[in-house]
């Protein structure tokens, strides 16, 4: 089963993403905020976090699939950048997809320069998504 990390402050966009991605979610794992927990629905396990480092953990550890990473998270407007090239030192070949907000198109570039193999744009499309995580993960 592929491993998808969602790495998003809002515990919102964390919610939807993972009812996206399945409609039968069973949560396990510690935390109920879901920042360290895990999903597994019928196609994919989902891994959350809801900051930069514990994004770091997370990648570490679960070492997933895919990543979804937000390009804004608590420690800073661009904490997602950062995390992304500390991914991508760590395994080049990582498939990171940015989640971000309309209107930050210049820090997708730039997140595209370093490594990152797409975006999706907030509010979400649920076609989109489910389309860029399959053409990722197939």
């Amino acid at each position: 089963m592929k491993k998808i990390l969602i790495a998003d402050d809002s515990l919102f966009m964390r919610m939807v993403l993972k009812n996206i991605l399945s409609k039968k979610a069973v949560t396990s794992g510690k935390g109920g905020s879901g920042s360290g927990g895990k999903t597994s629905t019928d196609n994919y396990v989902l891994v959350e976090a809801d900051s930069g480092s514990k994004t770091m953990k997370q990648f570490k550890k679960e070492k997933p699939d895919l990543i979804l990473l937000d390009i804004i998270m608590p420690e800073g407007v661009e904490e997602g950048v950062y995390i992304l090239e500390r991914i991508m030192k760590i395994d080049p070949k990582a498939k990171v997809v940015m989640i971000s907000a309309v209107g930050q198109d210049a820090i997708i570039e730039e997140c595209k320069k370093r490594g990152a193999k797409d975006y999706i744009v907030k509010p979400f499309n649920e076609k989109l998504v489910a389309e860029t995580v399959e053409k990722y993960l197939s």
